[in-house]
């Protein structure tokens, strides 16, 4: 896997993708990189293609065309280890996501945990509630 990215590295590249369902286009040839630190907000009306972006970006929707660097690999030619320690460091929130109602708040926040790492139990609790308290919840 390509190194950790450093102060100013490109963490995201997406170049020439191109998305369509069915004979509609949704996205054509869009490219972008987006650095260490940058911030960046996805702006426009219902439809314009701002959830299909993010989607394809997490191999969540096929792309027609194009190519994604996530960290520096690329992710349709990265082996099950590497697109692992990529989908690791990623984060989402999908607009009508939700909690498992089933589960407490501290059984939530340690889902990723128990899908991805083997800690002790004593960790998991001790890791979730310095998460839960970083956010400022009680």
């Amino acid at each position: 896997m390509a190194d950790d990215a450093g102060e100013g590295d490109i963490v995201l590249s997406a170049h020439d993708i191109s998305v369509s369902f069915a004979d509609k286009l949704i996205l054509d040839r869009l490219s972008l990189d987006i650095r260490r630190g940058e911030i960046l907000g996805f702006v426009g009306a219902s439809g314009a293609g701002k959830s299909v972006l993010l989607r394809t970006i997490l191999g969540l929707t096929r792309k027609q065309s194009g190519t994604i660097k996530l960290f520096g690999v690329d992710v349709e030619k990265a082996d099950d280890a590497e697109r692992l320690r990529i989908d690791m460091r990623l984060g989402v929130l999908f607009q009508h996501g939700a909690l498992f109602s089933a589960l407490t708040v501290l059984e939530n926040v340690q889902v990723p945990m128990r899908e991805y790492l083997d800690l002790p139990r004593k960790l998991m609790d001790e890791l979730a509630m310095l998460k839960i308290e970083l956010v400022g919840l009680p």
